[in-house]
């Protein structure tokens, strides 16, 4: 009887001597599920097997040893990468040809290097590196999407691969695959349409959520006019498709907060199908109308994961369509009524101010600039005086008026804009015909820092007690964001003193205690922009805290792991409805638990060998509700000497790939086949004992990043 030493080929997968190749386990692991339940044989290519392929059916499945195969030829394309950025006189292709497979003879699953990461192994190098800067992968074998610096995809990747240089963190646990998913028909999670409530008050209940939440930070309808058309409608009277359309919308966005604050199902999606069936006659023709009922899905889609809209598409097609309007410029007086060149100008706004959040967040060029346009800013009337022949705009010392933080907002959007050219901008050599506005970077710096505080200093703050108190937390929010986005290291500004990281980490700190003040006072908007907004400002601490030139030394420990707990519970709560909020919040708490890991160690030893204490340190939190009242965050004081460094002994951890100059390391070039791990069968390859960090920079990283992108450029 032969052994299986006889029987195996010592160079090629074909069987010997007329013998059958012996049945293994990785057969069966690879096969897809379709092949296991017709029980025939399955050649495991990738990204359909042939008998898949043949049937024109998606080829799903195939267990852990394709997506391991997967893991290691990408983790081979990021060596390689490597090695053509530091030694690139070593030729790759002079290298052992690859021998056969001895799984059958299939060359395809050895062979799953797509042209795309193809091309991305072959001009990775360090002349090249900048034009591959930011590209994800949604699913396999989808065209790559451009994510930016100022998104803060390649800052999370370096802080998390330098924590990795020292901090063990523990392996994600697998999921559990011993029960099959069910099958879930399509046509039962297709929505269908819903009609308008029966009872009048109920629509007027879930339109006032709308204007309650969304108009006051954009304020492109006018409230008193939805009202008119709600009784028209309920009255039966023709209201045409754009009015239409826009209640609809109204009562799917008022039902989504409505089912997260109140946890009752109000079925938003009913009332978002039937707005869909008016879509194509509401955004017919340019109007003013059409641009509104644009922004009205924008908002949806800000909001609800499950809209099936690209928020990128849509807001440049609402962008172009305003342009083609004339709502970015002034026009002459007579041409409109008061009231219809105060609607012109909060609909620009609200696009303005859209595309800056969009363009900040994914790290893409702005859609219009600001010299092409007049941004002269509505004014500030409410909206029930908005018809008045000549509307009068509030006084400094009247109340608020329902657009006023909105207003105050927009004037963020510009500051916004700003920080984006000056310190995001690609480009450093200025074309011949233009004339740089910025010299000196650093004292523009510190200017552009103290006009924000004079904006938070003018914040329109609503009372605690008033249902709009939300507001100025919300501008305290953007306020910190901001902050964060000069502070942290940037395209400009690579290596940020310790006074500088002290004011980010700040920052970050409050910005995480006014999401979970949000939170405990469910006021929350459960949105896409606070899941990546939290996630930031958690990169940020930890940044700041473990940078070998950081702040290790001042901060207080307790109000770090305070920060961290609450941050980790709003992104549990967000996850319910974001399924990336709870990715990110997977990466956070296993990063955590390695922080608090290596500081105790520290602790530990600093106590064994005490050293004598000669002063105090404390990170203080900006006043969370206006400049005269300060929070201390350190409910325990510890010795400056004595609180044990985060800092790591090699001082290249964190800090070396910035000071290696931005643009050549910024190396986010990530392939369908690494992406393609998480969007297949969902297995988790672990490798070794403990969880690599490198896993965590280039899957879990891209994995959280593409999901949020996904919600940006899903197919309309």
């Amino acid at each position: 009887m032969e052994t299986d030493m006889e029987r195996r080929p010592a160079s090629s997968g074909a069987p010997q001597g007329g013998q059958r190749p012996p049945k293994t386990r990785t057969r069966i692991t690879t096969a897809c599920t379709r092949c296991q339940k017709r029980k025939i044989r399955c050649d495991a290519l990738s990204p359909a097997c042939s008998a898949c392929q043949r049937a024109g059916v998606p080829c799903l499945g195939g267990g852990a040893l394709r997506d391991y195969v997967n893991e290691l030829e990408a983790r081979i394309r990021w060596l390689e990468s490597i090695i053509q950025e530091h030694a690139p006189d070593i030729d790759l292709s002079a290298g052992p040809g690859r021998s056969p497979s001895t799984d059958g003879g299939n060359p395809s699953r050895d062979s799953q290097i797509t042209p795309q990461s193809q091309q991305a192994g072959d001009t990775q190098s360090p002349g090249k590196i900048t034009d591959q800067i930011g590209l994800i992968s949604l699913t396999s074998g989808t065209d790559l999407r451009f994510l930016g610096p100022s998104s803060g995809l390649f800052f999370t990747k370096f802080v998390l691969a330098g924590l990795g240089k020292r901090l063990h963190v523990d392996k994600e646990s697998a999921p559990d695959t011993t029960t099959d998913n069910l099958a879930v028909p399509s046509d039962l999670l297709v929505p269908q349409p819903k009609e308008l409530p029966s009872d009048h008050r109920h629509a007027r209940w879930l339109s006032q959520t709308y204007f309650n939440v969304v108009h006051l930070q954009f304020p492109f309808l006018h409230e008193p006019s939805y009202w008119e058309t709600i009784d028209k409608i309920y009255d039966d009277v023709e209201v045409g498709v754009v009015a239409e359309f826009q209640v609809f919308m109204v009562l799917a966005i008022g039902a989504t907060i409505l089912s997260r604050r109140t946890r009752v199902a109000l079925s938003p999606e009913g009332y978002y199908a039937s707005a869909m069936n008016l879509v194509a006659g509401a955004i017919k023709m340019p109007s003013v109308g059409c641009v509104q009922c644009t922004l009205l899905l924008q908002m949806y889609a800000l909001n609800n994961p499950t809209s099936g809209l690209s928020l990128w598409t849509l807001h440049h097609h609402s962008l172009a369509m305003g342009i083609e309007l004339g709502l970015h410029r002034n026009v002459p007086d007579g041409t409109f009524t008061p009231f219809e060149r105060e609607i012109r100008r909060r609909t620009f706004w609200c696009m303005y101010t859209i595309d800056r959040l969009l363009s900040t967040l994914m790290g893409r060029p702005m859609g219009v600039v600001d010299e092409q346009c007049d941004l002269n800013y509505p004014s500030d009337v409410d909206d029930n005086q908005l018809k008045t022949e000549q509307p009068k705009p509030r006084a400094s010392d009247e109340p608020f008026t329902n657009i006023s933080s909105a207003i105050h907002l927009f004037k963020l959007a510009r500051f916004n804009s700003e920080i984006k050219c000056v310190l995001y901008c690609v480009d450093r050599q200025y074309p011949p015909y233009t004339q740089p506005a910025i010299t000196d970077a650093e004292s523009w710096r510190v200017d552009i820092l103290n006009r924000l505080r004079q904006w938070r200093r003018d914040i329109p703050r609503h009372a605690e007690s008033s249902p709009r108190h939300y507001l100025s937390l919300l501008c305290e929010i953007k306020y910190h964001e901001l902050l964060m986005l000069i502070l942290r290291p940037n395209p400009r500004f690579q290596n940020p003193d310790k006074a500088t990281l002290r004011e980010c980490f700040s920052s970050a700190m409050a910005c995480s205690e006014l999401y979970h003040r949000l939170y405990m006072t469910n006021m929350l908007h459960y949105g896409w922009i606070s899941v990546h907004s939290l996630f930031l400002c958690v990169i940020v601490m930890f940044y700041c805290v473990c940078t070998p030139r950081g702040i290790a030394d001042e901060a207080d420990f307790d109000s770090l792991m305070r920060a961290l707990k609450v941050s980790s519970d709003i992104l549990s709560a967000m996850g319910e409805y974001w399924p990336e909020a709870k990715k990110s919040r997977d990466v956070l708490d296993r990063v955590s638990t390695a922080t608090i890991r290596r500081f105790t160690q520290n602790l530990n030893a600093s106590r064994n060998n005490p050293i004598t204490p000669d002063s105090q340190a404390s990170i203080t939190v900006p006043s969370l509700l206006g400049p005269s009242n300060t929070t201390d965050w350190g409910s325990i004081d510890l010795p400056s000497n004595s609180v044990p460094s985060l800092q790591f002994e090699d001082t290249n951890v964190v800090d070396a790939p910035f000071g290696l100059g931005y643009e050549a390391v910024e190396q986010s070039f990530t392939s369908a086949d690494i992406l393609s791990h998480f969007f297949g069968s969902g297995t988790d390859v672990m490798m070794g004992g403990s969880f690599d960090f490198e896993h965590v920079t280039h899957r879990e990283v891209d994995e959280s990043f593409s999901d949020r992108l996904q919600d940006f450029d899903q197919a309309y």
